[in-house]
């Protein structure tokens, strides 16, 4: 016996609607869920990349404390991941542009005696309170459902990248593109 319907019972489109949005939120809810996990690992990787260069010195500690990796869901902001939540405080507020007279450190950020002549200007304010601004300031570029960021929003940030390559910034890159894929594959049941 063959039972064939060729209408509609009142209330069917609505009721198919609803389970697709409820069956589309609750795939975005878990891939939400993946990217904040992939977050919380990338921003320790970027602190990693930073903390074993060594060719890296960190005098004040505000590039490290400015490490910052936000996650946005359609634009918004959803969360923000600091560094400044796993290393210790800069030990003063970034230096600003002096003639001629050096930073003297005794101990820096490092624990080593240290003596430094800014090259970039600051605000002299704190590379946390940077990294603060950055997430709350940044607006995603893109059509993307979900945008993950990792950002060293300090002045001097791109000119230690540039003329020293001791940021971490390519290896945080490098770690995202390697495991990020692992992190947020859907697993089909």
């Amino acid at each position: 016996m063959v039972l064939i319907y060729s209408g509609s019972m009142p209330g069917t489109k609505s009721i198919i609607h609803q389970a697709i949005a409820d069956y589309r939120k609750g795939i975005f809810d878990e891939v939400e869920n993946r990217c904040r996990k992939f977050c919380t690992d990338l921003c320790q990787e970027a602190i990693k990349a930073r903390q074993n260069n060594e060719a890296a010195h960190n005098y004040t500690g505000n590039l490290i404390n400015s490490i910052v990796v936000c996650l946005y869901r359609d634009k918004e902001p959803i969360n923000a991941y600091y560094a400044a939540q796993y290393v210790p405080k800069a030990i003063q507020v970034k230096m600003r542009l002096r003639k001629r007279k050096r930073y003297r450190f005794n101990p820096d950020y490092d624990g080593d005696k240290s003596t430094y002549l800014p090259e970039v200007q600051t605000n002299g304010g704190w590379g946390e309170d940077d990294a603060r601004h950055f997430f709350q300031d940044y607006v995603p570029k893109g059509k993307n459902l979900f945008d993950i960021v990792v950002a060293y929003p300090v002045e001097y940030g791109k000119w230690v990248e540039s003329k020293r390559g001791t940021t971490g910034i390519l290896q945080a890159y490098s770690h995202a593109e390697t495991v990020g894929v692992t992190y947020l594959k859907l697993i089909r049941k």
